[in-house]
């Protein structure tokens, strides 16, 4: 569990957690982003999941397939902060991810 309750107390921040969790204990991308949807899911923010029974895969009826523009989605993220915390999340990574392929590209092209 990556945990910073108390910075003043623990000395570290959760950046360190992280950076811990993959030198001390071999996490890969795919663990730290597993860990980072649980905490939102396992979280005291108000309101529904995004996701159905707990899987990141299995998106909340509203929003099915990831599609976030229909009606029905908008009124499921208005109502519930915890969705919108985790769409929001989801957004980061694709574009993280998406700038991680391209900054690759970039290099094998300029090798």
């Amino acid at each position: 569990m990556l945990a910073t309750d108390d910075e003043g107390v623990l000395r570290t921040d959760l950046t360190r957690e992280y950076q811990r969790a993959v030198q001390e204990h071999g996490l890969g991308y795919a663990d730290l982003k597993a860990v980072s949807r649980a905490s939102l899911e396992y979280s005291f923010a108000p309101g529904a999941s995004l996701w159905r029974d707990h899987h990141a895969d299995q998106w909340a009826k509203p929003c099915a397939g990831g599609v976030v523009t229909t009606p029905a989605c908008r009124s499921f993220l208005a109502g519930s902060e915890k969705a919108r915390l985790q769409l929001d999340l989801e957004q980061r990574f694709a574009r993280f991810e998406e700038d991680a392929l391209a900054a690759t590209a970039s290099s094998k092209k300029n090798t």
